[in-house]
This record gives C-alpha cells, structure tokens and sequence, in this order.
C-alpha cells in the first residue's frame, strides 16, 4: 500500500492530508493547539473518526512521542543517541526505525528484521512531502503513519534546538 503525505509550509497548525495513490484523502492529521507538547490526531478521511493520536511526551532525555489508538497506548517512539545515522525505537510494536545519513529514507523493521515499510522524503519540495509503501497487508497502516508523524515530529523537535 502506498500512500502520500504532504505537509503546508508557513503554518501555524500542522493540517493536512494522507492520499492514496488516486490522490484520494484516505486519512486527515490535525495538530492540537495550545497543549503542553505536540500533539497530532489522526482521522479517518470518509467517517471522520478519531483513530489515533501521537502526543510529545514531556521531560524526556531524547525525543519521545507516545501513541494512542482507541484511548490505549499502543506505543512508544524514542530517539536514540547515535552520531551520524537517525535511529528511533518502537517500543510496544517491536519495531525499529534506521535511516540515512540526512535523515530522508526510512525503513521500520519487525524486531527480526523483516521490512513492514519504507518511507521516502522528497529533498527539492516546497514543503515537507513524504511517500511511504507499507510492505504486507496485515500491517495496520494506521499504526505506520502514525509512526511515521512521531518520527517527523522528533525530528522537528531536534530541528528547534
């Protein structure tokens, strides 16, 4: 499954669509505003159910974002200390996350290795645009692009220091 995600530049609130390959919105992100820490909810495009939220976990060493689906914690991304490749950990899901030197290709890995996704960031793109292909159709792609939300959104947070 692959899908698309395309952030607004020059907003305040990170709101903004996930397409499928139709260009069809199959998901909505909406961040929360005026919350102590980040906070993105991710809706349904056609029901506009609530289906999963990634909240900043406060007073924390590294970056570290939680996710919730259903009101239950499902989650937990944490970035690792390393020197020259990003790395995160998926605690809960018994994913990790390696990415390149710059940071702009990602793959998230089951704990034996086996590839669930690989997401890609476009480097000549007016704002923040992403493309992602989840590998078995037995992965909830919820659960992966709410991954995906916690990794940009560390990553954003390394970015403001």
């Amino acid at each position: 499954m692959k899908l698309y995600m395309k952030q607004k530049v020059w907003s305040i609130k990170q709101d903004f669509d996930i397409f499928d390959v139709e260009e069809s919105p199959v998901y909505h992100v909406s961040e929360k505003m005026f919350t102590f820490g980040r906070q993105m909810t991710i809706i349904d495009a056609i029901t506009r159910d609530t289906l999963c939220e990634v909240k900043q976990k406060l007073l924390s060493f590294t970056p570290t974002l939680e996710v919730f689906c259903q009101g239950k914690k499902i989650c937990t991304i944490r970035k690792k200390i390393t020197f020259f490749k990003p790395s995160y950990e998926v605690s809960g899901l018994n994913w990790s996350i390696k990415g390149d030197f710059w940071g702009h290709d990602y793959t998230i890995n089951e704990s034996d290795g086996t590839m669930i996704a690989d997401i890609r960031k476009k480097f000549l793109s007016w704002s923040d645009t992403f493309e992602f292909n989840i590998v078995y159709d037995d992965i909830d792609p919820v659960q992966v692009v709410a991954v995906i939300l916690a990794i940009d959104m560390a990553m954003d947070m390394d970015d403001s220091k």
